[in-house]
């Protein structure tokens, strides 16, 4: 695929502050973005959602600050759900929450970590997590300013709507 080529060049080497690192990690996300909202993926395409959002994880923390790493580790949950990798995926939750506790991030940022961590949790079947991780995701909604309201609203649907598994 054109993103192994991309990968095999940056692995002789590119150096901080390269362009191409910040390059690498936007394709990354964008490549897991699109495959992860297919409602159909096949085998191959879903390793490839995931590679993608390691590449897009891997090269963001080179390139990108706390912001770009901490969406980046709520793709790759994202994307480890969608692969049905629940443990993997709260991993991940969990990084991209301690990547915003460590930088005193906004209500905005913190609704998405910790709607992925009840995601998980809810995948794993631990309704008392799930709870938990949803009431702190419906706090900070609540905090959010009304011009961010309109991108959670897909988030927000289904924490109001989930029952644990």
């Amino acid at each position: 695929s054109s993103l192994d080529a991309a990968l095999a060049v940056a692995a002789e080497g590119l150096p901080d502050g390269s362009p191409a690192l910040r390059a690498l990690a936007v394709a990354g996300n964008n490549i897991a973005a699109d495959l992860q909202d297919r409602p159909q993926r096949s085998a191959a395409e879903t390793a490839l959602m995931l590679r993608a959002a390691e590449t897009g994880l891997a090269y963001w923390t080179r390139a990108g600050g706390w912001l770009q790493v901490e969406r980046a580790e709520h793709r790759l949950s994202c994307c480890r759900l969608a692969a049905g990798e629940a443990e993997a995926a709260l991993e991940s939750a969990r990084r991209c929450l301690a990547v915003c506790t460590a930088n005193d991030a906004p209500a905005f940022e913190r609704f998405f970590a910790h709607a992925v961590q009840a995601f998980a949790h809810r995948a794993l079947g631990d309704e008392a997590c799930f709870a938990q991780a949803r009431d702190a995701a419906l706090a900070c909604h609540a905090q959010l300013a009304d011009d961010e309201r309109p991108w959670c609203e897909k988030e927000l649907a289904e924490l109001q709507a989930a029952a644990p598994a």
